[in-house]
Formats: C-alpha cells, sequence, structure tokens
C-alpha cells in the first residue's frame, strides 16, 4: 500500500510538472510569436500564484515592446513619405535649374542677367520647399516640443506683418486689427508665427488692388479665437474641403504655390491643442483658428 501510494504522489507531481512546463511552453511560443511574427498576444491565465505573476509580467513587457515597434514603424513610414515628398517637389525647380545652366553657356549678357535672376528664384523656392518638409516630418513624428508662453498681441502683429509689407503697399491693402486683450496665452510664439503668416500670405496673394484684410482677436473662458479675414473672390466650393491637405493646389493657386503652407499651418496649430476652419463670406474668405485652453 505504501509503493502503491508512493508512485501515485510521483505521478500527480509529474503530471502537475509536465503541465506547468507546458504551460511556461506555451506563453515562451507566444512571446515569440509577438516578437518575430507580430501576431497579438494572448497568454492563458493561470490559477497558480508562480505562474500568475510570471504571465502578468510578460504580459507587460510583451506589450511595450510592442507599442514601441509599432512606434518604430509608424516613424519609418512617415520618414520615407517625407523623403519622398522632398525628392518630388524639388524635382521640378532642379530640372529647371539645369535648363538654365546649358541656357547660360550661349546667352548673351541681357539674357545672362534674366536667367540669373530666374535662377535665384528657384534655389529660393528649393531652399523653402526643403525647409518646409523638414519642419512638416518633424511635426509627423512629435520630435519637435512646443514652448507655452504668453505673447504680447501688438509685438506678435507686427512680426507677423513685417514679411509683408513691400506687396500690402504694392496692392494698397488696408490691414484692420480688432483686439480685445494684450496677450495670446500658452502657446509657442515662433511656431504659431509660422503658422498665421501661411495664413496671411495666402489672403495677401490672392487679394486685388486695395483690397481689406481684417485681422480679429477674440478671448472666452473656453479658447482664444484669432479670425483673418479678406474680401476678395473666396475660394472655390471644391477646393474647401481640400485646403489644408499636403500639396493640394487650388484652382485660383499661384504658379510659386506647392500646396504646403495651409497644411503646415494646420499641422502647427493642431500640434498645440488648436483647431483651424475657413469658409467664404461673400465677398472673401475666412480663416477661423481657436486656441483651447487646458483644463486643470
Amino acid at each position: 500500500m505504501i509503493e502503491l501510494g508512493l508512485i501515485l504522489v510521483i505521478i500527480i507531481l509529474s503530471v502537475k510538472l509536465y503541465m506547468k512546463n507546458k504551460h511556461i511552453k506555451e506563453i515562451s511560443e507566444q512571446v515569440n510569436q509577438i516578437l518575430f511574427q507580430q501576431k497579438d498576444l494572448y497568454v492563458k491565465q493561470f490559477k497558480e500564484g508562480n505562474l500568475s505573476i510570471l504571465e502578468s509580467e510578460i504580459v507587460k513587457l510583451v506589450n511595450r515592446l510592442y507599442e514601441q515597434n509599432q512606434l518604430l514603424v509608424q516613424d519609418k513610414v512617415l520618414l520615407k513619405q517625407s523623403l519622398e515628398d522632398i525628392s518630388h517637389q524639388i524635382k521640378t525647380p532642379l530640372t529647371s535649374l539645369n535648363l538654365i545652366q546649358e541656357r547660360l553657356k550661349i546667352a548673351d549678357e541681357q539674357e545672362i542677367k534674366y536667367l540669373l535672376k530666374q535662377q535665384q528664384q528657384l534655389l529660393d523656392k528649393i531652399e523653402w520647399l526643403v525647409v518646409s518638409l523638414l519642419k512638416m516630418a518633424q511635426l509627423d513624428v512629435g520630435t519637435i516640443e512646443f514652448k507655452k508662453e504668453n505673447i504680447n498681441i501688438k509685438d506678435f502683429i507686427n512680426d507677423l506683418m513685417k514679411p509683408f509689407e513691400i506687396l500690402i503697399d504694392i496692392k494698397e491693402l488696408e490691414i484692420v486689427v480688432d483686439n480685445d486683450s494684450q496677450t495670446l496665452k500658452n502657446i509657442d510664439y515662433h511656431w504659431t508665427l509660422e503658422a498665421l503668416s501661411n495664413v496671411l500670405k495666402n489672403c495677401v496673394e490672392h487679394l486685388s488692388q486695395q483690397g481689406i484684410i481684417t485681422i480679429t482677436i477674440n478671448h472666452n473662458p473656453l479658447y482664444d479665437e484669432i479670425i483673418i479675414q479678406d474680401n476678395g473672390k473666396g475660394i472655390s466650393h471644391e477646393d474647401l474641403p481640400h485646403l489644408f491637405e499636403r500639396f493640394y493646389k487650388g484652382h485660383n493657386a499661384t504658379k510659386q504655390s506647392v500646396g504646403i503652407g495651409l497644411a503646415l499651418s494646420h499641422m502647427i496649430i493642431e500640434k498645440q491643442n488648436g483647431t483651424i476652419t475657413v469658409e467664404n463670406t461673400y465677398p472673401g474668405v475666412k480663416f477661423m483658428i481657436h486656441f483651447y485652453h487646458e483644463v486643470i
């Protein structure tokens, strides 16, 4: 009887040991699947204390590794897209530069001056393209840290106008600023300036002589609002839904437009807990930017 009881104990222990080893093997196989075959992890819930603890820690570790791997994959895709964008967009001006270079070899003095001017414009365009696309790539992968600060509105408006002063004078445009406060709170000065400059540029370039641009800044408990509105021809109904899409060129786009500026503005504003919308106002167009206040 003692020998039979001993045999039964040995058999029971062997079975338990086998089952534990089997469960551990199952966990090991599933970990390999998630790490090397990109499959979802499902680990059976065990009642035993040690295996339950092991299972819990493995799930945490593997899920964290999986999330990091997915972020790396996403970053690679975004980088690939950014490089393709840069390659595609600079191909046309580079081709034009090559043609100009060939013409310079046989051009007379008067034509050389004209070609050199064209060449400089193309070089400026390539520089702007590359800088803008790199900014978009940085925003895509989240490597930019926005500095939250209180902005003096008067200084901000002055800096916003500077790049367009000559064109505003040439077109005899009227700029009206309507502001009910002295500051904008908790936004990045330079990146917000970049975003609004692209919006203002769109208005200035599409306005006819003696047009009017109104910049209105409002505040309420939910958000700070910036409205940039002109009295021009407005935007085609077909273009409105796509205006902030990358590389979208509207029906009334200028020859220099590549469809980056407003897309970049959209990205910058959204990254700062904001929104930008656009609508026709008959006459003209109105851009509405909201920067939402953080709830503490």
